[in-house]
C-alpha cells in the first residue's frame, strides 16, 4: 500500500479515532504506551488522497523543545513512509517556529519504533525511568 500522505496540524477531535486505535493496539500487545492525547499537546494528522486517516502525532512544547509522543501509524500504512512524512513535516514546522530540539518518546518495549526512529536519524540522549503508583503503594 502506498504511503503518500498529506500531513497537517489537527484539532484533538480530528485525531480521536486514531488515538483510540493506538490505545487498543497498546492494550492488545500489553506494551507500555504514551498517553494517546497528552494534555496541552499539538496534533498532526496524515491523510491519504482519498481523505482517510493514516496516522497521527502529538507533541508537547517544553522549554528545551518539542517532545513528540505518540507517533502512530495505522498498521495498514506502516513501512510505507507515512511515519517519516509525519516526522519530516513536524520537523519543518519546528524549524519555522524556531524550536531548537525535537525529541520523540518511545516505549523501551517498542523495538520496531526504536529502529524506525534510529533510521530517521534520532538517537538516545537520555533515559526516562518510571514506576507505577501501585508499585509504590505495595512496596514492590
Amino acid at each position: 500500500m502506498t504511503g503518500q500522505a498529506t500531513v497537517a496540524r489537527a484539532r484533538i477531535e480530528q485525531i480521536q479515532p486514531l488515538a483510540l486505535e493506538y490505545r487498543r493496539e497498546g492494550a492488545a500487545s500489553a506494551t507500555a504506551v504514551e498517553p494517546p492525547m497528552p494534555s496541552g499537546a499539538l496534533f498532526w494528522v496524515a491523510r491519504c488522497a482519498e481523505g482517510k486517516d493514516m496516522g497521527y502525532a502529538a507533541g508537547t512544547l517544553r522549554p528545551e523543545g518539542l517532545v513528540l509522543g505518540p507517533v502512530y501509524v495505522l498498521p495498514t500504512y506502516r513501512r510505507s513512509g507515512v511515519g517519516l512524512q509525519l516526522l519530516h513535516e513536524i520537523e519543518r514546522w519546528a524549524s519555522t517556529a524556531r524550536i531548537p530540539l525535537v525529541e520523540v518518546a518511545v516505549s523501551v518495549d517498542n523495538e520496531a519504533g526504536v529502529r524506525f526512529l534510529e533510521r530517521a536519524g534520532y538517537r538516545s540522549r537520555r533515559v526516562l525511568m518510571a514506576r507505577d503508583a501501585h508499585d509504590e503503594a505495595t512496596g514492590r
